[in-house]
């Protein structure tokens, strides 16, 4: 059986796991080094309610890194040129392990990331490709993210330095599209700065079948957003992908900027932010009160019953 919940209960419930976990300190926690300098202490939640309904507490206008969730938008813009079936298929063909280390680490590039860039559209067009993504993350988040310029410099340089294209070359890794190309889109992505009330509206819009509920703008075709939900479970927060949904059963994903985003599909989103990481990858206040908030609100979504805002 549905349950309803009102917005001042919603609005208790992160107030207080905000409050809980603001000030909370792990020994040995630590910014990643390529945003070390950004953001110390700072923590923020934001709540974004498919009927409309958005609040936040702590540095909710504060940017940081977007990382990994550069494949939110990727993704969806993937699924309206073609179907699950046909994105699986082509993002299988690896030829190497998609983990390989000869096309991963150190540059902050990941060999998915670059394989999602070289298949959207059009064909050997970077500048194209990008004003697709732009257009359609304002369209999500409600506001443009803001590229890093020299978050964005670093990361050509590194690629230079570590020889990225001609490691894929030998390595034999299969694109659709130039490297140059998917390098630089994927670079501009890692780039982008994003702030945790942006990422919830994106996630809302996602939670809403594709219209964002504080625009009111239609953004994608609604059987899109099943697949967008099932992608961000199966992905995960990093290091915690497997332990976070048996014990939430939540969808979310996390980046190394410390962002933690959370859709409830029918419900809304969450996206909590905390810049200082346990092992390398874990924003821990941001997951710890994300875990309160979820369970706290039982929003389930593998329950039988949906979880549904109301007065």
């Amino acid at each position: 059986m549905d349950r309803t919940i009102k917005p001042s209960e919603v609005k208790a419930v992160v107030e207080t796991a905000y409050n809980k976990y603001k000030d909370f300190k792990v020994a040995g926690a630590a910014p990643d080094p390529r945003v070390s300098a950004m953001n110390p202490g700072k923590m923020s939640v934001s709540v974004c309610l498919t009927e409309g309904t958005r609040f936040g507490y702590g540095d909710t206008e504060t940017a940081f890194a977007m990382g990994s969730m550069m494949r939110i938008p990727m993704y969806i813009q993937l699924y309206s040129q073609m179907s699950p079936h046909d994105l699986v298929h082509k993002m299988g063909k690896c030829g190497i392990s998609c983990h390989s280390s000869n096309v991963e680490k150190p540059t902050g590039l990941h060999a998915k990331s670059l394989r999602l860039a070289s298949l959207i559209e059009p064909t050997g067009d970077s500048d194209g490709k990008m004003a697709i993504l732009s257009d359609l993350m304002i369209s999500l988040m409600g506001s443009s993210p803001v590229l890093d310029d020299a978050m964005y410099k670093a990361n050509v340089k590194a690629n230079i330095d570590n020889r990225i294209e001609n490691r894929l070359a030998e390595a034999g890794y299969e694109l659709y599209d130039n490297a140059t190309v998917a390098i630089d889109i994927v670079n501009k992505l890692n780039s982008m700065l994003v702030t945790t009330a942006q990422l919830a509206e994106m996630g809302a819009t996602i939670a809403s079948d594709g219209m964002n509920p504080a625009s009111q703008e239609h953004v994608f075709d609604s059987k899109i957003s099943e697949s967008i939900v099932a992608m961000i479970a199966a992905k995960g927060p990093k290091s915690i992908r497997r332990p976070w949904l048996m014990i939430t059963g939540v969808p979310a994903i996390s980046n190394f900027g410390g962002g933690l985003l959370a859709v409830i599909p029918g419900f809304g989103a969450i996206a909590t932010f905390s810049p200082e990481l346990v092992n390398g990858t874990i924003p821990y206040k941001a997951a710890f009160a994300m875990k309160e908030i979820v369970t706290s609100l039982d929003l389930n979504v593998f329950a039988s019953s949906r979880v549904r805002v109301a007065e």
